[in-house]
């Protein structure tokens, strides 16, 4: 017990001195830790520890902030789902099921119930409150990827469905410790850092990692093409970051200008002797004007001082030519971090792309890695990263220039309808 409770009271201290985001999580911290110390005292074991680490965690609604799993946990047979289930706008659907199962659960099937709770509801009450997001958007995502959740492979989910003519039916859920035959994804491609093509003298590039420097090198092996291309597209979907630079590193063979421009970015400044002196400020109760000082050490005493750091820029010294063709660039819910700094950059550069596709992750930042007692990989989000003019899109989400939501119908039957979009919009631009 000794352990959890030290786990509880490391994580409330490492992020009541270093978290970037405590205006959108909206929460009196000290509070939260206070009413969290009797519950994990109830704890029975190390799966409750967890669960409630994550609950705990969740209320800082940060996507680069998060407990890791426990470690003595991580040895268990693997388990296997056996639905593959995605969020549309708060509902549900079924996007895979095992080919045994094609005839009784329909793709495209929609979850109005699970274990006789609306599907809603049952998100918000048993899924959504363990689930450490910046934005809605991935959270529902979240929800619907995590629906069943646990290390009971007996435990039974009983869902509800409507399929897609109507038709309610039943589908009772378990975890399985072997895997499947897929209705969809067995002819999936495999994954690869960068994927390439030409369509109708279109390059289309999908950057999938900023994780490996190698992907440079591929970058750099399909230039040839590229500059013989009529326009190029650059595919972010599936990019969930990796390293800023080595976007910036790509993002310099498409511009002239001589700095690309990134985040601007702040962290939160503990100076000891400020705090104490704000201390004693916050205890003055005189109406008289506060001076600069009194005002920074205020600020100190409150959590809110901080050192402003310096724009990220990155010197565009690549001695090639450079791609003149026009460029967009395809976003999805899991553009993420170091693939949303790209993107940051890429909004410097007036005119040089049209961003098309759906809001980005809405997460960045720099995490401070936190040791828990059995929990691994736990982590606290510690730099604030905004636009270079000050605006925030951690939270939000890049928002792209031409929006295109995807559809359950879309997902099943295997249309891309954003690189439709896309080649639509570069049509235009290369007649």
């Amino acid at each position: 017990m000794k352990d959890k409770l030290y786990g509880l009271g490391k994580f409330w201290s490492e992020a009541s001195q270093n978290f970037a985001y405590f205006d959108h999580a909206k929460i009196n911290w000290d509070s939260a830790y206070q009413a969290y110390i009797p519950q994990m005292l109830a704890t029975k074991n190390t799966w409750e520890y967890y669960m409630l680490m994550q609950r705990f965690c969740a209320l800082l609604k940060d996507g680069h902030t998060g407990v890791g799993f426990p470690e003595q946990l991580l040895t268990h047979k693997s388990r296997y789902k056996w639905i593959y289930i995605e969020n549309f706008d708060k509902r549900f659907f079924v996007t895979d099921i095992p080919v045994q199962y094609k005839d009784m659960v329909p793709l495209g099937s929609e979850v109005i119930a699970v274990n006789g709770i609306p599907a809603r509801e049952y998100a918000e009450k048993e899924l959504i409150p363990y689930i450490s997001s910046s934005t809605e958007h991935v959270l529902w995502n979240t929800a619907a990827a995590m629906m069943f959740y646990g290390t009971d492979s007996t435990k039974l989910f009983h869902l509800t469905l409507r399929a897609p003519n109507g038709k309610q039916i039943k589908y009772d859920y378990q975890f399985h410790t072997y895997g499947t035959q897929w209705v969809r994804r067995n002819n999936s491609t495999p994954w690869k850092m960068l994927d390439f093509k030409m369509v109708d003298g279109v390059a289309q590039v999908k950057l999938n990692t900023f994780g490996d420097e190698k992907i440079i090198d591929e970058f750099k092996a399909i230039l040839p093409q590229l500059y013989s291309a009529k326009g190029v597209i650059i595919d972010l979907r599936g990019n969930g970051g990796g390293d800023t630079g080595i976007g910036a590193e790509i993002l310099k063979y498409f511009t002239d200008e001589k700095v690309l421009i990134g985040s601007a970015w702040k962290t939160r400044d503990n100076i000891a002797a400020y705090k104490a002196w704000g201390t004693y400020q916050l205890q003055d109760t005189s109406k008289a004007p506060k001076s600069a000082w009194q005002k920074k050490v205020i600020a100190s005493a409150k959590g809110d001082y901080w050192y402003q750091g310096d724009t990220m820029t990155f010197e565009n010294n690549i001695k090639v030519a450079k791609i003149k063709a026009p460029l967009i660039v395809l976003t999805g819910n899991n553009t993420a971090s170091a693939a949303e700094d790209f993107l940051v950059m890429l909004s410097s550069l007036k005119g040089r792309a049209t961003v098309i596709g759906e809001r980005t992750y809405g997460s960045t930042g720099q995490p401070l890695p936190v040791s828990l007692p059995g929990l691994s990989a736990s982590r606290i989000c510690t730099k604030r990263d905004m636009y270079p003019d000050g605006r925030d899109f951690v939270g939000i989400g890049i928002i792209p220039d031409v929006e295109v939501k995807r559809t359950p119908g879309d997902v099943i039957n295997g249309t891309d309808a954003v690189l439709v979009q896309a080649m639509k919009v570069m049509k235009k631009k290369v007649k």
